[in-house]
């Protein structure tokens, strides 16, 4: 079975929800349908607060990898 094959296979036994997910990894769409926080959320959100006064511009840190942000962007 070649590797087209073998992904038919797998693409045609994909529920909606799987296919959803599909569509939207493979699409180029950079965005992610997001769901309100539940309490469980707020509390881990709170808590980074608490726990994170420092800051870093993100454009430092990807600098700070080795990266150049220029580079990373489309």
């Amino acid at each position: 079975m070649s590797t087209r094959e073998k992904a038919l296979y797998i693409f045609n036994r994909l529920t909606d929800e799987q296919l959803a997910a599909f569509v939207t990894l493979f699409s180029g769409e950079r965005f992610i349908l997001e769901e309100a926080p539940d309490s469980w959320d707020r509390a881990m959100i709170a808590d980074s607060r608490e726990d994170n006064s420092e800051v870093m511009p993100f454009n430092d840190f990807v600098k700070e990898l080795g990266f150049n942000p220029d580079e990373l962007r489309n």
